[in-house]
């Protein structure tokens, strides 16, 4: 880690930035979450490592897109193949990026024929929050938990909102958002972006096209909430969108087509005092179309229903336990010789229970599950987490937590191309063991300090390493990582600083996993103006990483710095004007070998914010 001692500089700089109290840090930690446990808490309250990302951090940033946010966040890193509209992957915790969950309104996300989620067509219009659960929640979730959970909760308007922004590479954004009632309560947004981009790829790639790869997405979301007596509400949510994305493919131009859409339906019931039950049933679509010489579509969709139940034991002792169902199915067609490649479903029912108990100053969380695949049988987790609160201002906590990742669809059934890569119908799944240790340091209401260190074994994992590359289980994986964060402010600044320390590695042969580096280092640091206005600055320090061409030789990234800055400025009543500038020293660096990355960018709108 050649790199730590910019890492711990720049760590030591936070703490003597700011002197004062982080309103934001103190809004973020009392803010009720949901994911760590499936039931409400504080995110001071959780014994798991957890952050909120709001909608006012959203607005206040004015950031473009998701992973600009999440880039900020400790123990992420994100990798894009080129601009707006790319590929798109998150390793959390130094995890594959199909080892972390994502849920929108408790809806799993990820396409069932890959297994990740498509980051790059979800917009911050339709973002009331996101919440970020760090480490294994197999026994509460299942599958795919296995560096954590990110949930993303659709927006909740209260009144209208009207907002354009324009900027760099003819980038366009609009957007429209009204909601409100009484007792029936609604929600609804509309919005649509279009750039002209850049070169996704540059001349170290056989693919390489100087041309400029646009994007363009349309998107919708709404939320609506019906109670139907004192104790029991009915909620519906949902989100689209559409998207087109042009990617190099050589001489040839080619084009992704895709439409993303979730739905959510949610009867929540307050069966007596101690005892409050939910049934959920969501439906998830991920469907592509590839305009290019090897034409084809990828549809795949996932049903799931939930039961849970919440007991309220005693005072400090709840139980949560619950029944879960999902079903995959996906569609691959070769367009070019009109035949379908595949057609497959796959089922899995589960039973979940966990318990939360608080004995002085002790406080234990204990949950299992058991998973049912038609494939692979049953698969069992369970996490048992402990924290000793010592005077009133440090927290300590240990965990330790198993989790799993079944294969995908793509992964079990695919035929391959020419016998090549195809899927493995005796595929096991992936499995893990996490243990973690964690400190949190409250002086005051308003001053955090939380450090978190783990190891993670991966086992079985998922490779086309077979004959003719077909997909086998072999790899195993070790991370081993150092986690701090610490946020410091007075009344009209805010400073959120985080160092993540890791290292992840390919046990077989002691090989760097790619695209992780060893050390990342971000800073947010805010101006609060008058009339509800900011100004902020983010510093993004992210270290050397591995990486591999399309023949497997190993390439290096070299470290990078982003400098952007925001502002917000109320212009009269109701109206804003926004401004972003990304990269300010317009930095050329790669987040994947042989893909491009953004320059200097300057972005500014206005917004008409009328409340309810």
């Amino acid at each position: 880690m050649k790199h730590l001692s910019f890492g711990l500089f720049g760590l030591t700089l936070s703490f003597a930035v700011v002197n004062g109290v982080n309103a934001a840090e103190q809004e973020e930690q009392e803010a009720v979450i949901v994911t760590a446990t499936r039931t409400a808490q504080t995110g001071d309250e959780s014994l798991a490592s957890v952050s909120v990302i709001s909608r006012d951090d959203i607005e206040q940033s004015q950031a473009q897109d998701v992973m600009q946010l999440l880039n900020l966040q400790v123990g992420i890193d994100v990798a894009r193949t080129g601009g707006p509209g790319q590929a798109t992957s998150l390793f959390m915790r130094g995890t594959n990026s199909n080892q972390t969950l994502v849920l929108i309104d408790g809806v799993r996300a990820a396409s069932a024929g890959l297994g990740s989620f498509a980051w790059q067509n979800m917009s911050l219009t339709d973002i009331e929050r996101i919440e970020i659960v760090r480490g294994p929640r197999g026994s509460l979730y299942g599958s795919d938990a296995i560096g954590g959970v990110i949930q993303i909760f659709t927006r909740k308007n209260k009144g209208m909102h009207v907002r354009g922004q324009v900027g760099s590479y003819n980038s366009k954004l609009a957007e429209a958002g009204i909601g409100g009632g009484d007792k029936v309560k609604y929600s609804l947004n509309i919005a649509a972006q279009k750039t002209d981009g850049f070169s996704a790829t540059n001349n170290k790639l056989s693919s390489f096209n100087p041309d400029n790869d646009g994007y363009q997405n349309g998107s919708a979301s709404g939320r609506l909430t019906i109670p139907l007596s004192q104790s029991t509400n009915l909620q519906f949510s949902g989100w689209y969108a559409d998207s087109e994305t042009d990617y190099d493919e050589g001489v040839d131009e080619g084009v992704q087509q895709n439409s993303n859409a979730i739905f959510n339906a949610r009867l929540v019931n307050q069966t007596t005092t101690n005892w409050e039950q939910t049934f959920s049933a969501g439906l998830s679509k991920d469907d592509s179309e590839f305009i290019s010489a090897y034409p084809s579509i990828f549809n795949t969709e996932r049903f799931m229903a939930d039961w849970q139940h919440n007991f309220n034991l005693a005072l400090n002792h709840l139980l949560t336990a619950g029944l879960s169902t999902v079903k995959d199915q996906a569609i691959s067609i070769d367009l070019l010789t009109d035949t379908t490649v595949y057609d497959v479903s796959l089922r899995n029912n589960a039973a979940f229970v966990a318990l939360q108990s608080q004995l002085g100053q002790h406080n234990f969380n204990l949950s299992g599950r058991v998973d049912d695949y038609e494939t692979f049988g049953n698969h069992s987790t369970g996490n048992i987490a402990w924290g000793y609160d010592l005077q009133s201002a440090i927290r300590l906590t240990a965990s330790y937590g198993s989790g799993f990742r079944a294969p995908s669809l793509n992964e079990l059934f695919y035929p391959g191309y020419f016998g090549f890569y195809a899927g493995n119908p005796d595929l096991q799944p992936e499995t893990s063991r996490t243990v973690e240790f964690g400190l949190r340091y409250k002086s005051d209401p308003n001053q955090n300090l939380r450090i978190s260190l783990y190891r993670n074994d991966i086992e079985n994992l998922i490779a086309n390493e077979g004959v003719n590359l077909q997909a086998i289980n072999i790899d195993e994986v070790q991370i081993d990582g150092l986690e701090l964060e610490y946020a410091y402010s007075q009344p009209n600044w805010s400073l959120l600083a985080n160092l993540t320390l890791q290292n992840a590695i390919d046990t077989s042969d002691n090989s760097k996993l790619s695209r992780r580096p060893d050390e990342s280092f971000s800073l947010q640091l805010r101006r609060i103006l008058a009339d509800e206005g900011s100004v902020g600055l983010e510093w993004v320090y992210v270290g050397e990483r591995l990486d591999r061409d399309f023949s497997g030789d190993e390439k290096t990234l070299d470290p990078y710095h982003l400098i952007n800055l925001s502002g917000v400025v109320k212009m009269a009543k109701n109206l804003w004007m926004e401004a972003r500038i990304d990269n300010l020293f317009d930095e050329d660096y790669e987040l994947v070998y042989g893909y491009n990355t953004p320059g200097l960018s300057v972005f500014v709108g206005v917004n008409y914010k009328l409340p309810e």
